[in-house]
């Protein structure tokens, strides 16, 4: 019977959908239900990072600073270091991380198609969402539209491509190092960090920053298997 219980259990772990286990499909849907069902929660949380008399306080300050800018410097170095590495180990035959052709490919699809086309082009171009700092709750003129609900006010808010390229680097990291290799935790704490500088500043609500990580997860289940087969 233990045995039986065990085998279901792993069973139900290691269900897909195109590649997604879909525990984090129903993660997601789930995130989803919630945030549309109680979207006071992004101004809740927003909030905690705002005061009449200061605004959104940590906007402009060195940490905040440090997070926003160092994404696109890490963008370019890294991108550039991989390609480098893929290089290295053509021209000497070797196999440096085990990185080859393959893998440069599928990390840079995944740059190109989730934070960059996904995130980027279809949704902070033409979804809407105003920013926090700019709703009339926070001093500005433009009103709250809950997460996952289209807008016509021309905001860039959902969903936030710094945490979208942040989580990106998670990706590079469990592929050169491994998923549950101190540089995949170092690269969460740094999407942690990139995520919380985006909120407390008022550019993006926690739903934008939590949305955007589930993307890229989920581009990265799906285009690993189409890469990689059920490896």
């Amino acid at each position: 019977m233990g045995m039986a219980k065990h085998a279901g259990r792993r069973a139900g772990q290691n269900l897909h959908l195109l590649g997604i286990p879909v525990i984090a499909l129903i993660l997601f849907f789930a995130f989803a239900d919630l945030m549309l069902a109680f979207p006071r929660i992004d101004l809740v949380v927003s909030g905690l990072f705002y005061s009449a008399e200061e605004g959104f306080a940590a906007q402009g300050t060195h940490w905040e600073q440090f997070a926003y800018r160092s994404v696109p410097v890490l963008m370019v170095g890294v991108n550039l270091g991989l390609v480098g590495l893929w290089l290295y180990n053509r021209i000497n035959r070797r196999q440096l991380l085990g990185f080859d052709g393959r893998k440069l490919a599928f990390l840079l699809c995944l740059l190109a198609l989730v934070p960059g086309l996904l995130v980027n082009q279809v949704f902070k171009e033409h979804w809407g969402r105003a920013r926090p700092v700019k709703l009339e709750q926070f001093g500005g003129n433009d009103r709250f539209t809950p997460a996952f609900v289209r807008s016509d006010q021309g905001g860039g808010s959902f969903s936030s491509g710094h945490a979208a390229a942040a989580a990106y680097l998670v990706g590079v990291a469990a592929v050169l190092f491994g998923p549950r290799s101190r540089w995949a935790v170092a690269a969460a704490l740094f999407t942690a960090l990139v995520a919380v500088a985006r909120v407390a500043a008022g550019g993006h609500f926690l739903s934008d920053v939590l949305a955007s990580a589930f993307f890229v997860l989920f581009g990265y289940y799906f285009l690993f298997r189409l890469f990689f087969g059920r490896r």
